[in-house]
């Protein structure tokens, strides 16, 4: 299993806040990459080992996740997307990760307040197989791990769909698993835009908004 420090995590705080609002573009997309990076290990870690040490390090890393906030605007068209990769140390297989981000954001009522993006993720790997998450950062997504739940998804100007989703194995509220991968991800290379809206605990049920222009296959699962 991969360890996330503190010391991680504070070099990912670092390049951050040394990006000011005129950085590069190629500043902005090595920052948010290590975000990306970050968030997918830290998933990793909570579902397997959910003890008190992970999730202080979850605070951290939501920090770090909320100076991208700050620092960042919506990418350009094409350039939003986040891909990367890591070992699995059972079987030594290399898991794929594409990320985006979603364009608006949210400001939960208090313990949840500040704003927030949510974060669509694409996993691919030998051992877990194909996954299509959804996250936030702080919140109560209404989604069990033992129990299904339905969200809507809206591709373009499509009509609004229900996808079946559970929560994490963990039992953790800020990540779910959406079912049928292999459609969602079908949809999803033909869109532009799609619209997440979930129900949140005493927030209603927010729509969230990714544009996943751009999307490349390639970069996300390499091939070899």
């Amino acid at each position: 299993m991969t360890t996330i420090t503190s010391s991680a995590i504070a070099a990912v705080l670092f390049s951050l806040s040394a990006c000011s609002p005129s950085a590069s573009n190629a500043e902005l997309d090595e920052a948010k990459k290590k975000i990306a990076s970050l968030e997918a290990e830290l998933a990793l870690e909570k579902a397997k080992n959910p003890s008190s040490s992970v999730i202080a390090v979850a605070s951290s890393a939501a920090m770090a996740s909320s100076a991208v906030v700050a620092v960042a605007d919506a990418a350009p068209a094409g350039k939003q997307w986040y891909y990367t990769s890591s070992e699995d140390k059972m079987d030594s297989a290399t898991r794929y990760y594409a990320h985006v981000y979603s364009t608006n954001t949210v400001n939960f009522s208090f313990p949840y307040s500040g704003e927030q993006n949510a974060t669509l993720t694409l996993r691919s790997g030998k051992r877990q197989g194909k996954d299509v998450m959804f996250s936030i950062r702080k919140g109560q997504i209404l989604c069990h791990s033992y129990e299904d739940c339905n969200i809507l998804v809206r591709f373009d100007d499509e009509k609004a769909v229900n996808y079946s989703a559970v929560g994490a194995a963990d039992n953790s509220s800020e990540t779910i698993f959406l079912r049928n991968y292999d459609k969602f991800v079908t949809k999803l290379k033909k869109a532009k835009r799609v619209r997440i809206s979930i129900d949140i605990y005493q927030q209603g049920a927010p729509v969230f908004e990714f544009d996943v222009s751009g999307f490349d296959a390639e970069k996300y699962q390499q091939k070899k």
